[in-house]
């Protein structure tokens, strides 16, 4: 069963090329070049602080800002996903 929170859109602010954010169904996305070829994502809850995904857990290389925008929304589907199945 599809959770409607996790199909919402997610709008991302700042620079796109550099470091850039949104803010989600109670989540923060973030997304920063770490240097030319590597990039670091990350999703955590609004209210906690807690992380809920980051790059460093991940497997996956990322090496632009669209590949770790779409790591980092990936993650924050699917968490509310879970939360939504769990309920």
């Amino acid at each position: 069963m599809t959770n409607s929170k996790s199909a919402q859109p997610i709008a991302w602010t700042g620079d796109l090329s550099d470091d850039c954010t949104a803010e989600w169904n109670g989540l923060m996305l973030r997304a920063e070049a770490m240097s030319r070829t590597d990039w670091w994502w990350a999703v955590s809850d609004i209210e906690t602080k807690e992380p809920v995904a980051v790059s460093y857990d991940a497997s996956l290389r990322v090496t632009n800002g669209k590949k770790a925008r779409r790591a980092a929304e990936k993650a924050a589907r699917e968490w509310v996903a879970r939360a939504g199945d769990e309920k």
